[in-house]
């Protein structure tokens, strides 16, 4: 069972905090499609990407911003086509999970669509007494964050801000090697 919690920290921090008084059910007021792109560009404009971001270095700026590592991994209980990624929140650390057997580019998209979520400060907040050990990870997230449907105004903004980070990681300069799927080639 998770209660939904949007929050925005201003100080730039995952901190999530369970409210207590609220309708974890109460509809957030919806954004118009104006309003998630712009959600989403402010946020890449305030990201000190440089000129040639990879996912390493994304990776490295969410951490400086919040103090904690990321670890990411491959979970085999996740279903590619129905739940492909999840961000638990720890902590000492972020977890950023993701189905087995994808391709690089769809890990890859999966991944920065959770980093989209934390740069967004996106946070739904779980009981934590209600969540089963999971296996892998060595303590009870304080939060889990997972997309089951693209319906949320949080999903549509984090899938956008992915978008948006994908192509500027397309924009660097890519040795044939390092295309070993022929992506590039065809869609570059």
């Amino acid at each position: 069972m998770f209660i939904r919690q949007h929050q925005q920290d201003p100080v730039g921090k995952n901190t999530p905090k369970a409210r207590s008084g609220q309708d974890p059910n109460a509809e957030l007021p919806h954004l118009n499609p104006l309003q998630i792109r712009r959600a989403a560009r402010g946020a890449i404009r305030e990201l000190d990407l440089g000129e040639y971001p990879d996912l390493q270095s994304i990776q490295s700026l969410i951490e400086a911003r919040s103090g904690l590592p990321i670890i990411i991994g491959e979970m085999p209980t996740l279903d590619r086509h129905d739940l492909c990624g999840l961000w638990l929140h720890c902590e000492d650390c972020d977890y950023v999970l993701h189905a087995p057997e994808l391709t690089v580019w769809h890990r890859q998209l999966i991944i920065l669509h959770e980093f989209s979520h934390m740069i967004l400060n996106h946070q739904f907040c779980a009981i934590s007494l209600l969540l089963p050990p999971l296996p892998g990870i060595p303590q009870i997230p304080l939060m889990v964050l997972g997309r089951s449907s693209f319906d949320s105004d949080t999903e549509v903004t984090a899938e956008y801000l992915a978008d948006l980070l994908t192509e500027r990681i397309l924009r660097r300069p890519q040795e044939p090697s390092a295309d070993p799927s022929g992506f590039n080639k065809v869609f570059g």
